[in-house]
């Protein structure tokens, strides 16, 4: 007990020594956020002091948000001679992520096998996430994540988002606590998403599951959790088990203008696909004409093609609320089960 009162009143005289040295932090948020942490979740006052002495000023992230991919890309549709547009399809959708998803389908069959089985997410889509999001987790984050959401929610980072993250440093001290993690030792993304399906905090208590029965979740080491995790956040947000992601829009010349505009409406499914029919649209897949879908334009090098969006669509943005990054894991899915079934054909 004298010990524990002593580690205290070290902690405490530490922080009151080295509270300017927190350069642009608002301190009085900061023993704010300390005091609602102790109070409503029970946290020991010093040990969140010294995870605030011990931050470390992180100059990267402003410039990664800066490069943040879906700002600036098109999907395929860029000029040669423009040097500002990068081709989003060519990011994720490359020869490498396909012959690495391809690998990881043959090694982890087993485990993708009895996920699809229990949560009705085909392989191929676990397996793009896996892909976009780390590289197969080759790239799961070098940020210091309490560091990184601290900076984000009230320090030099701090932007029109600082709630949210301030919310996501709540949810990832929870998260190491319940799951014994050492908070000082977890790192992840410029924005604080973690392992190799890159999870927030909240996503990580809310749908990480301990696939394999260890009595424990780790998304940075094992495959299991990380595949049934991918899996478990699709089901949760409404996955249709041997639905369609996209289909073809088959139409007239005489309803280009009307198409374009309606792909320029949300990517949620809203309107039936009879009130499409009304207006000469059809599908090159059989649909029922009550089914709730939207019109999906993307740009080839050949110009415009148009695409419905079924709620499997709508899903994936669940994930990353992105049209574009919605179309990288649909094409890489697609490309990586061709080559599967290229190989077994051999």
């Amino acid at each position: 007990m004298i010990k524990k009162i002593s580690l205290t009143i070290i902690f405490l005289i530490l922080w009151t020594n080295v509270q300017a040295d927190l350069d642009g932090y608002d301190n009085n948020e900061v023993k704010n956020f300390i005091n609602h942490m102790h109070t409503k979740h029970n946290f020991n006052k010093a040990e969140l002091e010294k995870l605030f002495i011990e931050i470390i000023p992180e100059k990267r992230i402003k410039k990664f948000f800066k490069k943040a991919p879906e700002r600036t890309l098109t999907w395929n549709g860029c000029d040669k001679k423009d040097k500002n547009c990068t081709n989003y399809k060519k990011l994720f959708v490359t020869k490498n992520n396909i012959r690495r998803g391809l690998e990881f389908w043959l090694k982890n069959k087993k485990d993708l096998q009895q996920a699809h089985q229990k949560y009705g997410v085909p392989p191929e889509i676990i397996i793009s996430i896996i892909g976009i999001e780390s590289k197969y987790g080759t790239r799961t984050g070098t940020f210091k994540t309490f560091d990184t959401l601290a900076s984000l929610s009230f320090g030099p980072n701090k932007g029109r988002r600082s709630k949210f993250f301030k919310t996501e440093l709540i949810n990832f001290l929870l998260m190491c606590r319940e799951n014994k993690f050492d908070p000082s030792s977890i790192k992840g993304s410029y924005a604080g998403a973690l392992g190799q399906p890159q999870f927030i905090s909240s996503s990580y208590r809310n749908y990480a599951v301990d696939f394999n029965n260890d009595k424990k979740i780790d998304l940075w080491d094992s495959t299991e959790d990380i595949i049934g995790s991918v899996a478990n956040y699709f089901k949760r947000n409404g996955w249709k088990k041997n639905q369609p992601i996209m289909s073809k829009v088959i139409y007239l010349e005489s309803e280009s203008n009307f198409i374009k505009n309606e792909s320029k409406k949300s990517y949620r499914p809203k309107i039936s696909y009879s009130n499409y029919q009304k207006h000469g649209l059809s599908s090159d897949i059989s649909i029922e004409p009550s089914s709730l879908v939207s019109v999906i334009g993307r740009k080839e090098k050949d110009g415009n093609v148009y695409s419905f969006g079924h709620k499997n669509f709508y899903v994936i943005t669940r994930y990353n609320r992105s049209r574009l990054y919605a179309l990288a894991v649909y094409f890489l899915s697609k490309e990586i089960r061709s080559a599967k079934s290229r190989m077994e054909r051999l």
